[in-house]
């Protein structure tokens, strides 16, 4: 168990690194509440830029180990 501990702390710390590291935006705070429009959340994944592509999965990624955490915790 607490090797998989250690992987989600090591994904943790790359998706704050991957998020830190991405260009702003022009906007100062426009997509604070989620600035997306209909036509933004159509794009596909391949058309999205390496960081984001990195942000998605290790986003995913620690959502599901946390989920798997709290599954394994209950029993």
């Amino acid at each position: 168990m607490e090797g998989w501990m250690i992987v989600q702390i090591v994904i943790s710390v790359a998706l704050i690194l991957v998020v830190i590291l991405q260009p702003r935006k022009s906007g100062v705070g426009g997509g604070i509440f989620g600035g997306m429009t209909r036509a933004d959340r159509s794009a596909k994944f391949r058309a999205l830029p390496i960081l984001s592509k990195l942000t998605v999965v290790f986003g995913v990624a620690l959502m599901v180990l946390s989920l798997v955490f709290s599954l394994l915790l209950v029993r």
